[in-house]
């Protein structure tokens, strides 16, 4: 699931999902967007940017993914201050990725983010 209010960006991270193999079920550029895209299609994990359409931001986003569909994110962002990096890390995810990124960034991160949830599920 790929969260992300620009559109562009959004087909440009979904063709880069394809080509690297893996299964995009949705895309949303908002919070309510992604609640339900998670509620309907269970997603092993959302791409979240932190800019979102709406009231709430990336990582509000991401606390309720986690809360309410067990959904956990990898960050797709320019954001990378302090500030930000300290939301970030309370959301528990899987990874963070600084914009702009490279295909092979993106590859690694999801490497890293399967290895994470497979551990976790103790396989």
């Amino acid at each position: 699931m790929i969260v992300e209010d620009d559109a562009l960006v959004a087909l440009g991270v979904r063709l880069t999902l394809s080509e690297l193999g893996h299964d995009v079920v949705g895309i949303a550029a908002s919070e309510l967007e992604a609640l339900a895209v998670a509620q309907a299609e269970k997603p092993q994990l959302a791409l979240m940017d932190i800019r979102l359409r709406g009231a709430s931001d990336g990582v509000q986003v991401a606390q309720r993914l986690w809360q309410e569909a067990r959904v956990r994110c990898i960050f797709l962002s320019a954001y990378a201050d302090d500030q930000t990096m300290a939301r970030v890390a309370q959301t528990r995810p899987l990874g963070f990725v600084q914009k702009p990124y490279s295909a092979q960034q993106l590859k690694t991160a999801l490497e890293q983010a399967r290895n994470r949830l497979t551990e976790a599920d103790g396989r």
